[in-house]
């Protein structure tokens, strides 16, 4: 039988790190990523290859993600969830326009929260929130007052593995269709140049 319980109770929730000056990309002399909001798709994955490298102002230690936090845009007009899945070369960090959740994994799955969120039945949550209103931003009370419905795990567990696999699904074909654009891009350049000669 599922049960409902609010964000807050199943998940700790923070913002990521305040960022007091303009943020630059410091290249090689970074000593962290930092995911920013454009950098979490409308559709939940990260821009991984766009990552500014960066030397924050203050100690990061508390604010380095971990594999299976999950990254929600607190900006509209799509509120969207990422999960933080890897780990690279440097610590990652995030920003203050971010909220980062942890999952009590006793009670919740990471990729389960994640499909509930970006699903309609989530999204139906911020928009209930936006009544009358253009609501472009979620605050972090907002946010930790959206029910979720929890299936047993072993249910989660099951939605987790068919998301899991569309995403990768959709990974494959968004990288098909940027290597189709380019050949047939190079195709018809090549056609268009030979009716010049």
């Amino acid at each position: 039988m599922n049960i409902s319980k609010t964000l807050a109770e199943i998940t700790t929730i923070k913002l990521g790190m305040a960022f007091t000056s303009a943020i630059k990309d410091k290249g090689n002399e970074g000593s962290c990523y930092l995911i920013q909001t454009k950098d979490i798709t409308l559709d939940g994955s990260i821009a991984a290859n766009t990552l500014a490298k960066v030397i924050p102002e203050g100690s990061p230690d508390s604010h380095y993600l971990r594999p299976g936090d999950l990254l929600f845009r607190l900006r509209g007009p799509v509120f969207s969830a990422a999960i933080f899945s890897e780990e690279w070369d440097r610590p990652t960090i995030t920003t203050n326009q971010t909220a980062v959740i942890r999952c009590n994994h006793n009670l919740i799955s990471p990729y389960y929260l994640q499909w509930y969120i970006n699903s309609l039945l989530g999204q139906r949550y911020f928009n209930g929130m936006s009544e009358g209103t253009n609501i472009n931003k979620v605050t972090a009370k907002i946010l930790a007052a959206m029910p979720i419905d929890l299936p047993p795990l072993e249910q989660q567990y099951q939605i987790e593995k068919i998301h899991r696999n569309w995403l990768a699904q959709k990974e494959t074909y968004q990288r098909l269709i940027v290597n189709g654009d380019i050949y047939f891009d190079q195709l018809c350049t090549q056609i268009q140049l030979g009716n010049q000669s």
